[in-house]
């Protein structure tokens, strides 16, 4: 992510803060919508970022195209944010996204429910990556958006939390050349950031107890100075021990990794 960018998304983080107390999923639906919309169109997407053009022009354009369809809320937010200085059109579209995400997860948190909400992202990812049919539905180009969501809506039913579902939703619908898994992810990352957690993936041959996760759990929050949301998925390869990996750092204790280690030494 470019520097200007990266400055970019922390003032709108700024400017979303005292929106947020009366922000409601309407008012992230409305941002994904835009997303969508700017995505979609390589003209108001170049326009919108391009850092030479006029702001009075990009507040045009975002009133022109966007006024009818979302509230004064949204409209305004959008077009304090096209005044930044973007890297390139597809860090708008991200930003906005991961706008939408960060206001979902604060109402998940003032509901009480973001640890279902993160469960449920998680539940379904896995649920993508485990069914090969699942995700050529889901990435098929001759369904349409409906026809996806349809099926999304048929696989949630009824038991999933409205945040949870506008973000599945949101995470299929805008998946685009993305796989949706790994969309899905990343909002459970962002999710986990707003709960001031961090997400880690366990990777074990066997279900550890409670008391093993609980010790686990500690461990890494001592280790990384916060919370750490743990994810556990079986992987007989692992063998026993444990592999955890959080963002891009690994920790490998896992059986596996020490034979091999110990074959290479050999060698």
């Amino acid at each position: 992510m470019a520097s200007s960018t990266r400055q970019s998304l922390a003032s709108a983080k700024a400017a979303l803060q005292p929106l947020l107390a009366k922000a409601d999923l309407a008012f992230a639906s409305e941002l994904f919508a835009v997303s969508g919309a700017v995505a979609s169109s390589a003209q108001l997407r170049n326009l919108l970022s391009d850092p030479s053009a006029e702001v009075k022009a990009k507040s045009g354009a975002v009133s022109a195209v966007f006024a009818k369809g979302v509230s004064a809320a949204v409209l305004d937010f959008v077009t304090s944010l096209v005044a930044l200085r973007w890297s390139k059109g597809s860090d708008l579209v991200s930003a906005l996204e991961q706008l939408g995400v960060h206001v979902v997860a604060t109402i998940a948190v003032k509901n009480a429910n973001i640890q279902q909400v993160s469960d449920e992202l998680f539940t379904f990812e896995q649920a993508i990556e485990g069914d090969s049919d699942l995700q050529f539905a889901l990435a098929s180009k001759s369904a349409t958006s409906e026809a996806r969501l349809a099926l999304v809506d048929k696989l949630l039913g009824k038991q999933a939390s409205a945040e949870g579902a506008l973000l599945i939703r949101q995470a299929v619908s805008a998946a685009g050349k993305r796989r949706a898994s790994l969309v899905l992810a990343g909002f459970g990352k962002l999710v986990a950031l707003v709960a001031s957690q961090q997400v880690a993936t366990i990777s074990v041959a066997q279900e550890l107890s409670a008391a093993q996760l609980e010790r686990l759990g500690a461990a890494l929050a001592a280790q990384y100075g916060t919370a750490i949301k743990l994810n556990v998925e079986l992987d007989p390869s692992v063998i026993g021990g444990v592999r955890v990996q959080i963002a891009d750092q690994i920790i490998d204790g896992s059986v596996a990794s020490r034979l091999n280690q110990a074959r290479l030494s050999l060698a």
